[in-house]
């Protein structure tokens, strides 16, 4: 019976980190993939480093018993918006290393898409995924509240081997020669507009809207 209810919570625990990682693993894959090669693993990293503050946060408040606004939560959406708002910012002017602004047709555009990536770095990568976080914080909280060594040892093993898979999927979906093709054409403003879409999406969702 006890080996039935360990299997058991391991579904219910993949359930919920694959329901809520989906949206995760394709925004830091279109990341990877619209950065250099050079920056992949830090952007990987970043969504690792990110989910771990998710899942300490959860426990945190499981453990307190906190409850969590969904709007505030939502705030965090702001992180992903005002990210990709300066890099679609930086495609209409540029401050050149002399002090004059130039504007789109400047040399500068020739460069490849990927050298104007926004949201290339680990801290970036951490602070969208945080920010992506929110229904995360709403799944795993009752989660853990749960409670029982065997039920958190299976939520632990399956947390540990999801983040290798989510990790692996998106170094891979991220270098493969077809998406990063269409992100050297498309990621100068593919990816700004995708981080402006996940910020919108957050507010939305969590109704952080309705306090403005």
């Amino acid at each position: 019976m006890a080996a039935t209810g360990f299997w058991a919570d391991v579904g219910i625990a993949a359930a919920a980190f694959v329901g809520t990682n989906i949206d995760n693993t394709v925004v830091t894959a279109t990341l990877v993939a619209g950065a250099p090669l050079e920056r992949a693993r830090r952007i990987a990293a970043g969504q690792v480093v990110g989910f771990i503050a998710i899942v300490c946060i959860a426990g945190a408040a499981a453990a307190l018993l906190f409850e969590f606004s969904p709007a505030a939560v939502g705030l965090l959406g702001f992180v992903p918006l005002a990210i990709g708002v300066r890099g679609l910012i930086g495609l209409v002017v540029r401050q050149d290393p002399a002090g004059e602004h130039t504007g789109p047709r400047s040399r500068w555009r020739r460069r490849p898409a990927t050298d104007r990536a926004v949201g290339r770095t680990l801290t970036s990568a951490a602070l969208v995924t945080l920010a992506a976080g929110g229904d995360n914080l709403a799944v795993y909280i009752p989660l853990f509240r749960q409670g029982g060594a065997g039920k958190l040892a299976a939520v632990a093993l399956v947390f540990v081997a999801g983040e290798v898979g989510v990790t692996a999927a998106i170094l891979g979906a991220g270098r493969h020669p077809r998406a990063r093709g269409v992100m050297t054409r498309l990621g100068a403003v593919a990816v700004p507009l995708l981080l402006c879409g996940v910020g919108v999406l957050v507010l939305l969702t969590a109704g952080t809207l309705s306090w403005l």
